[in-house]
């Protein structure tokens, strides 16, 4: 996540102006629910498409660069709006495909989005959190901005809060991966050594997101640590420097700074092992999308084809964010990259499940959080995560899209959705020495199996499938140990083999549903050797006969 000043003390969401329930207005180009294929955009490409043709004349001539688009007018900007599309962002590098696209932060015609789409685009960095929501509520037209940042975290806890500008989100624009982390003292090994320690965090940010998963997968939760909030995550992380706090959650480039000059100070967790956990979002005002919706498929085709240079050549984007971005040299630039994958299109088409139902998808994460927000009682009620987004703006430009990028093939729920996201490779040499590996996360789910059996039934692929399946596709970059563990009646030696195949016969269902690569897993059969209740009750013994899945780096 983005480097932002919060200067609220915390009360980032009680400072906004607000919002409400989003009005799906009926749109000139935008298809109902079941509706979205076939669909063509009330707008004319001048670009080429991907056979290099001019997408605009249908002819074999390849298009001229550095003429007009076919389809402008006498508009000084962009035709229909007479302005730039104003979009509000921080420093932070999962912006580089739209900076590439728009040849810098400036609205100018020298970039992909007036060559090719004839609109400007202006992005203003505001890196003070209620000044960008000031913005956004200003709107585009008063000098505001018409589409902001956010996270899909946050975006659940202001969502009801929003009310005047009706927000959607239309984009996934960055998954973080390491640029949020959490920095703890040497004695801290894994989550659950964070039990009654000093945990800082600015409250109500990704930060304080990252901190509530890991506890709540650890089988904690805020009462089992002393959490100290401060304004901003900087803040978060300097407190840990100085030694004031025992565990920091913040962002890069402070919390691994700080880990650094704290003595015994390590990183415990980041997105880099939780790499599918904190996804960053466009948020487009409801007046605008209902008034512009052939402007914002512009912006969307823009801003992909920009992610779709930077993937290929991401030196492309460092001199641009050195420029716009105020202290950021090309070190940090680069940092910043490796900071962030930036999803293209067809990886947005999964996150919005348009193309299958997708195990860490936006509805998942949303709710995900809305749960998590409203056991603090941060927000009240349940709002649904399908009021709060619209893919109908994928869907959309879906033809001219697959142009440009190539097919974006529909998959089934069934033929393992999460291996068309999966883009972390294992060795399958070191299985030996990860069994033994220190475990940052265990989280205990109970898979009851009859006596002497092995095999899943349905109920048990269902836990499976809302519990451990998610936890693997979060941490996708890191091994997942499956450790199976039976009560003490019967042979150890029996006992042990049993547990190992109930844990392989977890991990095969994982990798046969969910298309998880098989080293990823880590099988283990402990029989009775670490039991966690007694095993003179029947009630301990069932405790007992559980398996773990632990999150191991």
């Amino acid at each position: 996540m983005a480097k932002v000043k919060i200067n609220t003390g915390g009360k980032i969401v009680g400072a906004l102006l607000a919002v409400g329930l989003i009005g799906l207005g009926v749109w000139k180009f935008i298809p109902k629910k079941g509706e979205e294929e076939g669909v063509k955009p009330d707008f004319v490409s001048a670009g080429t498409n991907g056979a290099g043709q001019d997408a605009a004349q249908g002819g074999d001539a390849p298009a001229d660069k550095k003429t007009p688009p076919v389809n402008a007018t006498s508009d000084t900007s962009t035709p229909g709006l007479g302005r730039p599309i104003r979009v509000g962002i921080v420093t932070w590098g999962g912006y580089a495909g739209g900076i590439v696209a728009n040849n810098g932060f400036k609205p100018n015609k020298d970039s992909i989005f007036w060559k090719e789409y004839n609109v400007e685009v202006e992005l203003k960095v505001i890196d003070d959190y209620p000044a960008s929501r000031a913005a956004f509520a200003t709107g585009g037209d008063k000098g505001g901005v018409d589409i902001m940042w956010g996270t899909v975290d946050s975006y659940a806890l202001e969502f009801d809060n929003l009310k005047e500008q009706r927000p959607i989100a239309i984009m996934q624009y960055d998954w973080s991966r390491g640029g949020d982390a959490i920095a703890v003292t040497a004695e801290i090994q894994k989550v659950s050594d964070l039990k009654g320690k000093r945990l800082a965090v600015a409250e109500g940010t990704p930060s304080h997101y990252f901190a509530l998963y890991l506890l709540s997968q650890g089988d904690m939760n805020t009462t089992d640590v002393n959490i100290v909030f401060t304004a901003s995550a900087i803040e978060a992380a300097q407190l840990f420097q100085q030694g004031k706090v025992d565990a920091a959650v913040s962002w890069s480039p402070d919390v691994y700074q700080a880990a650094e000059k704290r003595a015994g100070g390590h990183i415990l967790a980041s997105t880099k092992e939780a790499s599918n956990l904190i996804a960053d979002i466009f948020i487009a005002r409801g007046d605008f999308a209902d008034k512009h919706p052939d402007l914002v498929a512009k912006f969307l085709l823009g801003w992909f084809e920009g992610v779709d240079r930077v993937n290929k050549n991401p030196e492309s984007a460092v001199p641009l964010m050195t420029q716009g971005f105020e202290g950021v040299d090309e070190a940090a630039a680069r940092g910043m990259l490796q900071d962030v994958k930036l999803p293209s299109y067809a990886e947005n088409l999964a996150f919005f499940e348009v193309t299958g139902d997708q195990l860490r998808g936006y509805p998942d994460i949303y709710n995900e959080a809305n749960t998590l927000w409203r056991s603090l009682g941060k927000i009240s009620g349940r709002t649904a995560a399908d009021t709060t987004y619209s893919s109908r703006f994928l869907a959309a430009i879906r033809p001219e899209a697959e142009k440009r990028f190539g097919k974006a093939e529909i998959e089934q729920v069934a033929a393992a959705p999460a291996a068309k996201e999966f883009d972390f490779n294992f060795d399958a040499a070191s299985q030996e020495e990860a069994k033994k590996k220190e475990a940052i996360l265990t989280r205990r789910i109970s898979i009851y199996f009859p006596s002497g059996k092995h095999e899943l039934d349905e109920n048990q692929k269902t836990i499976l499938d809302e519990k451990a399946a998610g936890l693997a596709q979060t941490f996708g970059s890191v091994r997942m140990r499956v450790t199976g563990n039976t009560d003490s009646q019967g042979d150890r030696k029996a006992n042990i083999a049993l547990s190992e195949k109930r844990a392989q016969a977890v991990v095969n269902y994982l990798i046969t549903k969910h298309g998880f690569p098989k080293d990823k897993f880590v099988v283990v059969g402990a029989g009775p050797d670490h039991p966690v209740a007694e095993n003179s009750t029947e009630e301990g013994r069932g405790q007992n006969r559980r398996t773990d899945f632990e999150i191991i780096k």
